[in-house]
C-alpha cells in the first residue's frame, strides 16, 4: 500500500492529534522535540466515550486515532460527530491485526474512518497516513479504497441525475454508509422528523419503492430509494 503524500501538512502543525488509549506505544520513545519536528502535537485520552467526544469538540482536532474495538463500541451518531460531518475531525482506526486486513479495513471506512493502520504500526507509517488524510486522501489498501470510491461515484451519479438538494445528498450519503435516522439527525443538527421528511422527498425523486441498503454490501443503483 502506498500514498501519494509523504510529508506532514501545515494542518498537523496547527492543531493537536488526539490519541485514544494506548494506540501508539512507541510514542513514549519519541521526544517532544522529535514529534514537533515531524509536524505533530499529541494529546492523549482514555477509551471513554464522553471524554473522547468532549476533547475532540473542545480542541476541534483534525485527527482522532483509536483502536478498532473502541470505535465499534461507539454509537453511530458518535462516529458521525467525530468525522468531518460534525466536528471536523478525521478518524484513523488502528486495526486489531498486524496486517492490513481488507475486511476490517473496509468495515472501518464504512463506519466513517478516513484511514486504517495495522496494530504495531511504526511512527513513519503513521506520519505517512496522517499526511495523506490531512490532504483529503483515504489511507487503506488500494483495493478497499477503490471499492469505496466506486460506490461514492455511483452515489454522486444518483445525486446529479435526480436533482437532489445538498441536504438530501448528505442524508443519502450517510444512509449509504449505514447510519440510522437518529444518527443522521444528530450529525446534521436537525430533528428526526426532518430526516424522515427529507427521505420521503428522496423516495419521490428516486421514483422507486425499494429501500436503500443500510450497509456497504449494496451500492446505490437506479432502482433504490431511501427509508
Amino acid at each position: 500500500m502506498k500514498s501519494l503524500l509523504l510529508a506532514p501538512s501545515d494542518l498537523a502543525r496547527q492543531q493537536p492529534v488526539v490519541l485514544c488509549g494506548d494506540v501508539m506505544p512507541h510514542r513514549k520513545q519519541l521526544s517532544d522535540s522529535a514529534s514537533k519536528a515531524a509536524g505533530f502535537s499529541f494529546i492523549s485520552c482514555s477509551e471513554d466515550r464522553e471524554e473522547a467526544l468532549a476533547l475532540c469538540r473542545r480542541l476541534n482536532t483534525p485527527l482522532f486515532v483509536a483502536r478498532q474495538a473502541f470505535l465499534e463500541q461507539l454509537l453511530s451518531s458518535d462516529l458521525v460527530l467525530l468525522s468531518n460531518y460534525g466536528k471536523s475531525s478525521y478518524i484513523l482506526s488502528v486495526l486489531a491485526s498486524d496486517t492490513f486486513d481488507k475486511s476490517s479495513a473496509a468495515k472501518m471506512l464504512r463506519l466513517g474512518c478516513r484511514g486504517v493502520l495495522p496494530n504495531g504500526f511504526s511512527f513513519k507509517l503513521f506520519r505517512r497516513a496522517a499526511s495523506a488524510i490531512f490532504k483529503g486522501e483515504f489511507w487503506a489498501p488500494r483495493a478497499v479504497v477503490s471499492e469505496l470510491l466506486a460506490d461514492l461515484l455511483r452515489a454522486a451519479s444518483l445525486i446529479t441525475e435526480n436533482g437532489l438538494t445538498p441536504q438530501e445528498a448528505r442524508i443519502l450519503e450517510l444512509t449509504l454508509q449505514g447510519y440510522k435516522n437518529s444518527a443522521i439527525a444528530e450529525a446534521l443538527f436537525i430533528s428526526l422528523e426532518t430526516v424522515r421528511w427529507h427521505k420521503r422527498r428522496l423516495n419521490r425523486k428516486l421514483h422507486k419503492p425499494n429501500r436503500i441498503p443500510q450497509t456497504k454490501a449494496s451500492a446505490p443503483s437506479r432502482k433504490t430509494a431511501v427509508s
